[in-house]
C-alpha cells in the first residue's frame, strides 16, 4: 500500500481526508451528494437512467447502506448493472426506462454508450467527439407512478431521493411520477446549458419544472465541462421538497 493510501485510510478513520486543492469537481459533486443524502437521512434511491450502475458504485462508494432501485432499458446494459445490483445489495435492477406513458419506444444507442438516448444526436464534437447513434432498440417504458407499489414491495424504506439521468429525457419521466412525487423527499437531475440531443429541454426548464412540483434548488454538481476545461456544458441540480428545506431553514 502507498503511504498516500495508507495516510488516507488512517484520516478517514477519523473523519477527515486530503484532498487536492482546489478540490476537483468529483469531490466537489461528491460531497454535496453525501450532505444531501445525510441532511434528509435517505434511505432509498431511485437510479432512473442507471446505464451500467455508475451512480449505484458511487454510492456505495461514498458509504451509503441503503437501498437502491435502479431503471435501465437497455439490454446490454441492464446485464452489467444487474450483475453489479447483486454484488452490493441492497439494490435492485428493473429492465424498463421510466416516462410520461406506459409502453414501448425506440432508444437510439450511441457509440459513447453513456450518451445513449430517446432522443437523437447532435453532431460529434471535440468534447463527445463518439456522439453519435450506431443502432436503435426497442424498449419497454412504465410511468413510475404505476409500478412505485410493486418495486418498493417488501422495502420498508420511505425518506426517497429520486436520481434523474436520461440523456434530454428526464422531464419525461418527471411527468411519469406525478403520483407519487409527494414521497420524494429529494431529487436530482442533468441539466444541460449546451445541448447535445435535439429537442432536449433547456436549464431553465428543468429547473422551473421542479420547483412547480415544490422542489427547490439545493446545490449543483459539475457533470461535463468543454474540451477546454472551462466552459461548462452539463451539472446535476440537486433538490429537495421545499416543506424539508423551509422548516430546516425555518423560514
Amino acid at each position: 500500500m502507498s503511504l498516500v493510501k495508507f495516510l488516507q485510510r488512517r484520516l478517514r478513520s477519523v473523519g477527515y481526508e486530503v484532498v487536492p486543492y482546489p478540490p476537483s469537481d468529483w469531490v466537489r459533486s461528491r460531497d454535496s451528494l453525501q450532505r444531501m443524502l445525510n441532511k434528509l437521512a435517505i434511505d432509498c434511491v431511485f437510479d432512473v437512467g442507471a446505464n451500467r450502475g455508475q451512480f449505484g458504485d458511487q454510492l456505495r462508494d461514498i458509504g451509503y447502506k441503503g437501498t437502491i432501485l435502479s431503471f435501465e432499458p437497455v439490454q446490454a446494459h441492464f446485464k452489467i448493472l444487474s450483475e453489479k445490483a447483486a454484488a452490493r445489495p441492497p439494490w435492485k435492477a428493473f429492465k424498463y426506462a421510466l416516462g410520461s406513458q406506459n409502453g414501448q419506444a425506440e432508444i437510439n444507442l450511441n457509440e459513447d454508450d453513456v450518451l445513449t438516448s430517446f432522443l437523437p444526436s447532435k453532431r460529434p464534437t471535440s468534447t463527445h467527439p463518439r456522439n453519435r447513434v450506431v443502432a436503435k432498440e426497442t424498449v419497454d417504458v412504465r410511468r413510475l407512478d404505476s409500478v412505485f407499489d410493486e418495486v418498493v414491495a417488501g422495502i420498508d424504506s420511505r425518506r426517497l431521493y429520486l436520481k434523474l439521468d436520461t440523456q434530454g429525457f428526464d422531464l419525461e419521466a418527471l411527468r411519469g411520477a406525478e403520483g407519487v412525487l409527494g414521497k420524494f423527499l429529494g431529487a436530482q437531475s442533468e441539466i444541460s446549458f449546451i445541448p447535445i440531443y435535439q429537442g432536449m429541454p433547456t436549464s431553465l426548464e428543468t429547473i422551473k419544472e421542479f420547483q412547480s412540483r415544490d422542489f427547490d434548488v439545493v446545490d449543483f454538481m459539475p457533470v461535463t465541462r468543454a474540451s477546454d476545461g472551462l466552459l461548462m456544458m452539463e451539472m446535476d441540480c440537486i433538490f429537495a421538497r421545499n416543506l424539508e428545506i423551509r422548516r430546516e431553514a425555518q423560514i
